[in-house]
């Protein structure tokens, strides 16, 4: 095992970090401060790296979480058409029970739509209501570093460098944020399904004679009104700086890149037959756009060259340290070789290191798990156990990372590597 990373690669890391937040700032995904940290990058990245490149690419990124408010109004509205249809139902509103249907039937394309960009754009990730969104471009940054020998392996080393939208729910309500969120889904699906339920009544029976039984569910609705508003400002349009999620990633990335071209005469550290890509990716708090538009454009050579994709994201303690194994919400299960492997040198450098999943959003290891693609997720943040108090809010500053914590993921990365080069 190698000994631990010395404190100058460590103070390079942080240093990166903070320079980035003081010159730069917050990087919305398609932005010119995203641009002005993809350059950054490149820069550092020429200086270890045989050669480094960005790769632009167009993508809609605010299609991911841009639209949660109007889905949230969109629910609003469909529980004022149930209202107004239960109304007519119960005679309070003299109207001819056509308009009733009628009423109920819109409610139902309008819930339709909502759920619709909820679970393929927001929970999965497809990209299905993009079009509806502005165009940006972006860029990934890439970094190769070509072996001694004869070339055998490719591993990738990546992590993503713009930062998200403050979520004002987690800032504001912080743990109970996520049982709001949840109970928002939980109602969107009561409310779809009592509408069709509605709505097949209407054509089968007499709807006045379960009227009371709907005015019931009409009464319930209206508690989920306060967290529909929850969701319409669930998040904010100001992005916060992001050094844990995820300049410390990037940070990471580079300092494998600066230890390796240190050690590149050592034969003990330097890859003899593994060729590394460096990769930091854009747009991952857009629904992981970047890193998809790598995997598009690169498929083939990731396929035949048997890639293994390493990625971090979120790294700030150094007690804190969770290699992902899957995640749930996206629906990516990680490679288990991959996630054991790296799991059991985290375990031998820190024994607090865990293998864990994460229940909701998704890291761009989950882009190439889905794709077929071995990967994991080395990262710093346990959801289903906290909800840290600097994840995707203002508090997200380089005050909250270790510089040890840095190092520690360096030193995993790097035995990592060791072991499949001897492969």
């Amino acid at each position: 095992m190698i000994e631990k990373m010395d404190q100058a690669l460590n103070k390079y890391m942080y240093k990166f970090i903070e320079d980035v937040c003081t010159t730069i700032g917050p990087r919305e995904s398609g932005t010119k401060q995203e641009i002005l940290a993809g350059n950054k990058i490149e820069e550092e990245l020429k200086k270890y790296c045989d050669k480094a490149n960005q790769e632009e690419y167009i993508s809609h990124p605010h299609a991911f979480l841009g639209g949660i408010r109007y889905g949230a109004l969109l629910v609003l509205v469909s529980i004022v058409l149930y209202w107004l249809s239960l109304l007519i139902d119960l005679n309070i509103l003299q109207l001819e029970s056509f308009y009733s249907l009628l009423l109920i039937s819109v409610a139902l394309i309008i819930m339709a739509l909502s759920i619709s960009y909820f679970i393929f754009d927001v929970m999965k990730y497809y990209e299905v209501f993009d079009f509806l969104f502005p165009k940006r471009k972006s860029n990934n940054i890439i970094g190769t570093i070509n072996p001694s020998g004869e070339i055998k392996n490719t591993i990738i080393f990546s992590a993503h460098h713009d930062s998200a939208f403050e979520f004002n729910t987690f800032y504001y309500f912080g743990r109970t944020g996520q049982v709001i969120i949840n109970l928002g889904y939980l109602g969107a699906a009561i409310i779809f399904i009592v509408i069709i339920v509605k709505i097949i009544f209407q054509f089968l029976t007499n709807i006045v004679d379960f009227a009371i039984v709907f005015l019931f569910f009409g009464i319930l609705f209206l508690i989920f009104i306060p967290i529909a508003f929850v969701y319409i400002f669930f998040h904010s349009y100001r992005p916060v700086l992001g050094a844990f999620d995820n300049l410390s990633g990037v940070a990471v990335v580079l300092g494998i890149g600066k230890y390796l071209y240190e050690n590149k005469t050592n034969d003990k550290i330097f890859p003899k037959h593994t060729r590394i890509h460096l990769i930091s990716f854009a747009g991952e708090e857009a629904g992981l756009k970047g890193s998809k538009r790598y995997i598009k454009s690169h498929f083939k050579e990731l396929k035949e060259t048997g890639a293994i994709v390493i990625n971090m994201d979120g790294l700030a303690k150094k007690d804190t340290i969770i290699v992902i194994d899957k995640e749930s919400g996206i629906g990516a299960k990680h490679k288990p070789e991959v996630v054991k492997s790296l799991y059991k040198i985290a375990k031998d450098i820190n024994d607090k290191a865990k293998m864990g999943s994460l229940p909701f959003g998704a890291t761009d290891a989950a882009a190439f798990s889905k794709k077929g693609i071995a990967a994991t997720c080395l990262g710093g943040l346990n959801l289903k156990e906290e909800l840290a108090p600097y994840y995707h809010t203002r508090n997200d500053t380089p005050e909250v990372i270790e510089e040890e914590a840095l190092g520690q993921a360096v030193q995993i990365c790097v035995e990592y590597l060791k072991l499949i080069d001897s492969t």
